[in-house]
């Protein structure tokens, strides 16, 4: 995929994602730069996982305004699709990208290992201490009672959802103390 064009279609693609700043900018990046390195050390196509960890979510806030969260998968799908229409990468690639939002939760068998990559990097958000902390200082205003519930309820899900063994080994140890300060809130 490695072409000129790469880089001014990252920009469109970082242009719509950090625009409302849901997810966080930092939890953004942080799924980002572990999947990018993921994709490296396992040797797969670095960007397509960049593009499906910037885009897994790029309707989040949007759907959270219009009290949709649970129609997020599809409506970045959507936005993905219009920003890719106007790329030149292969329909190959564009389904790539596709399938990593469509899976970005978790599937029994995964398309691609791509797709996996971009699951797992989501999980960072809530599964590494750095992600629980982003999490932990960016939704402060919530009343701390639904915060320790949503946090409990997506470090689950993300525990749940991780499937590399690389993955596992890096942030187990961070799990277990996530979990322990979860019991002590």
């Amino acid at each position: 995929m490695k072409n000129e064009n790469m880089p001014k279609l990252l920009e469109k693609i970082e242009l719509v994602v950090y625009a409302d700043n849901v997810p966080l900018r930092q939890n953004i990046d942080l799924s980002r730069d572990v999947g990018k390195r993921l994709a490296k050390t396992l040797g797969a196509n670095i960007d397509v996982v960049e593009m499906g960890t910037l885009l897994m979510d790029c309707a989040l806030g949007h759907a959270i305004k219009e009290n949709r969260q649970g129609e997020h998968v599809q409506m970045s799908l959507e936005k993905a699709n219009e920003l890719l229409v106007e790329s030149d990468l292969s329909e190959e690639e564009k389904e790539n990208i596709r399938r990593c939002i469509l899976e970005h939760h978790g599937v029994s068998r995964f398309s691609s290992l791509e797709s996996e990559i971009v699951c797992n990097a989501d999980c960072y958000r809530f599964v590494s201490i750095k992600g629980f902390c982003f999490a932990m200082r960016y939704l402060r205003d919530m009343p701390f009672d639904e915060l320790v519930s949503l946090l409990k309820r997506k470090v689950d899900e993300k525990w749940n959802a991780l499937s590399l063994d690389i993955a596992k080994k890096e942030i187990t140890s961070q799990y277990q103390t996530i979990v322990q300060i979860l019991k002590g809130l």
